[in-house]
């Protein structure tokens, strides 16, 4: 560890402008301080930001013209007198003897590789004049960015070193399909200054920038040391997973821990090694759907009689995407295919009668079960698989009846993390198959139940995927349980239920749901809490709509009321083809913004490829010739409702004075109220 004096270091007492009730704590992980870092690679500037998270002071790294601190760097982070590769690292016998723990965002993808090129190649580096070193750097850094993940090769070398004990946030919260940028984290978690640093990231940054350029990589860090407090849950339980399984997922999220315990149990069962299961694999180029359907599958309607005979005569690619059968019944849009089941829902109130019941049954572990009970998984892995898969359940079952938390959440995440990859190729799991028996049979199954209770007289409200909403009338309900029971003999799945005194669905997963002890089930667009990663809608509007329906409180009254600002706030992020401009100035291209009356219109444009004013001939068939002149560039109005006022960075100006255009929201709150149809249905209406 270096002494302070090597590097430029700051002491940084974080003062937020209002009270953002934010998680703040001292990060120790195994005895070791988590030190987050962050670094930013020009043509002529390599810089990294460090933070304890301990004492909150801040490291600066520089290389440039201005100085060299690549050795101070290198003593900094350098842990080992030679690196660990990965393959070695993967267990938890092998541990580095330091006090610290470094932690970054996508780190592991990016920032890692560029610190282990400057740990080894040191000596060779100092030899070198600065531009050259900062020119290497960056070509690396290039490298990296325009790879795919696919293809890695010119610095994998680099990526599977370790010098240095570390773990990413990006990746234990994110699968590789669902990444999401730091600024988009930064909204997300309503940081106080969401922050991109404007430049051509191309070309030598300019000396008078460079500063800049520093404080905006300190940003970085202070967000991610923030998500880190947020992460802390996440953090104790990947801990508990390791102390208990002996591999490390630090880094992971949960459906590669899942796996990553599953297999580990699998080569345990069997004395198989991961180079003997590595690469099998059950591909399949077409799937005949009949092959798929179990037996006992029937109907009595002629409609879904006629639904399940078309399936039959299916044949199927693997994947999502394909065959689809949208169809009506008992009054209910439904669709059914290699997607799944849903239905295709309007929006609508359902409030009970005083003889009514509004439940939601569902299937409790619905593909997990199904895999179980009939066999549906991947063939080439034998029976030990199986029998390994159901002994996972059984200890969860087990472990939840003991209240062992830790090891519950454990084994769901090696449950439930199958699924995805029974149909990902690049895992040995793959098995387009199952996936397909699992699916189809999942939907019919829940047809079968749906078919059974309308036929004494409920109304399926929707169906989608595991479960059902069903209303009845309650004298009724003593049939339903009866048949929801046979239901449970016949496909050897659980169901469970819950109760509801109203409905409000805008859509099929857009809906709020009132439960009888008066509580609100939020999903889609009615949720009222931010979701980290999820996109930043203003949660005014959901929640004036939710008061107005629950507690009949004016929707003026809950938007006026309101006197925290984050709940107006939306954001916007543009690709990187666009130009994004507000009051004639360019603006970082991830914005943070509320409707107001003062504001300006928010812009982005992209350039058309044609000179202003240039005449452009096309010919239409049929018409003939037109003329029309082009512009420069393509405008659009990122909310086309309302100027808009940017608080990237929070302030402590009195909501008063922020002239919000309550309007605006209003009027969006009201659009949803109209398309809900206010009256109260009945199953004899």
């Amino acid at each position: 560890m270096v002494e302070p004096l090597l590097c430029s270091v700051i002491a940084l007492v974080r003062v937020q402008p209002w009270d953002l009730t934010l998680n703040t704590y001292n990060m120790i992980i195994r005895g070791k301080i988590v030190y987050v870092y962050d670094i930013e690679v020009f043509q002529n500037i390599f810089h990294c930001s460090v933070k304890n998270t301990e004492t909150n002071d801040i490291y600066k790294f520089e290389i440039s013209e201005r100085k060299n601190q690549l050795r101070e760097l290198v003593k900094f982070f350098k842990q080992v007198d030679k690196y660990i590769t990965w393959g070695d690292y993967y267990t938890t016998n092998i541990n580095i003897p330091a006090n610290i723990i470094f932690c970054g965002y996508n780190n592991l993808h990016y920032d890692n590789p560029i610190i282990n090129y400057i740990i080894e190649y040191e000596d060779k580096l100092m030899q070198y004049n600065i531009p050259t070193i900062c020119s290497s750097i960056f070509n690396l850094s290039k490298t990296i960015t325009a790879s795919s993940e696919d293809n890695i090769d010119e610095w994998k070398h680099w990526k599977y070193q370790i010098w240095f004990d570390t773990f990413d946030i990006l990746t234990m919260l994110y699968s590789n399909k669902l990444r999401v940028g730091l600024k988009e984290i930064q909204v997300t978690m309503q940081y106080p200054n969401v922050q991109e640093f404007v430049c051509d990231w191309t070309k030598p940054l300019p000396l008078e920038d460079f500063d800049s350029m520093i404080d905006y990589n300190i940003n970085d860090i202070e967000s991610t040391s923030e998500l880190l407090n947020r992460c802390k849950k996440d953090v104790d339980l990947r801990i508990a997973i390791e102390d208990e399984y002996g591999v490390r997922v630090l880094s992971k999220d949960g459906v590669n821990i899942g796996m990553k315990i599953l297999t580990q149990k699998y080569l345990e069962k069997t004395g198989l090694t991961w180079q003997d299961i590595k690469d099998l694999r059950s591909p399949m180029s077409v799937i005949p759907l009949k092959d798929v359907i179990l037996p006992f599958i029937k109907y009595d309607s002629p409609i879904l009689q006629r639904v399940l005979e078309d399936m039959k005569n299916q044949i199927v690619s693997p994947g999502r995407k394909g065959y689809e059968n949208k169809f009506v019944f008992n009054n209910l849009r439904y669709s059914v295919g290699v997607g799944g089941i849903h239905s295709v829902n309007s929006p609508e109130i359902i409030i009970p009668r005083d003889d009514e019941m509004l439940i939601d049954i569902d299937v409790a572990s619905l593909y997990p079960s199904m895999l179980i009970e009939y066999e549906f998984y991947p063939k080439h892995l034998g029976k030990e698989f199986l029998e390994v898969y159901k002994q996972i359940k059984d200890e969860r079952i087990e472990a939840k009846h003991n209240g062992d938390k830790v090891k519950n959440e454990t084994l769901k995440l090696a449950l439930n993390g199958l699924s995805g990859n029974l149909q990902n190729e690049h895992n040995f799991c793959y098995s387009p198959f199952a996936v397909m028996q699992i699916r189809i049979n999942g939907q019919l199954l829940l047809l079968m139940l749906a078919e059974k209770l309308t036929q004494i007289g409920c109304r399926i409200v929707q169906a989608n995927t595991d479960g059902l909403f069903v209303l009845l009338k309650k004298d009724a309900y003593s049939k339903v349980n009866s048949i929801c029971r046979e239901w449970e003999q016949l496909t050897k799945l659980t169901l469970e239920e819950d109760r509801f005194k109203a409905m409000y669905q805008y859509a099929i997963n857009d809906y709020f749901a009132i439960t009888e002890d008066n509580k609100v089930k939020e999903k889609g667009m009615f949720i009222t809490t931010v979701k980290l990663g999820k996109g930043l809608t203003p949660k005014i509007i959901p929640k004036a709509v939710i008061s107005f329906f629950k507690d009949g409180i004016p929707v003026e009254d809950t938007i006026k009321n309101c006197t925290d600002i984050r709940d107006f706030l939306m954001s916007e992020k543009t690709g990187k083809q666009w130009h994004v401009e507000y009051m004639n100035e360019e603006q970082q291209r991830t914005n943070r913004f509320y409707a107001s009356t003062n504001g300006g219109y928010l812009w982005k444009w992209k350039d058309t490829g044609h000179k202003e004013g240039e005449i452009i001939t096309y010919t239409e068939p049929y018409v003939g010739e037109h003329k029309y002149k082009a512009s420069a560039r393509q405008y659009q109005n990122m909310l086309t409702a309302s100027g808009v006022t940017l608080l990237n960075k929070f302030d402590d100006k009195p909501i008063e004075e922020r002239k919000i255009n309550y309007r605006y929201y209003i009027m969006e709150a009201y659009k949803i109220i109209r398309d809900l149809k206010p009256l109260q249905l009945s199953l004899w209406d």
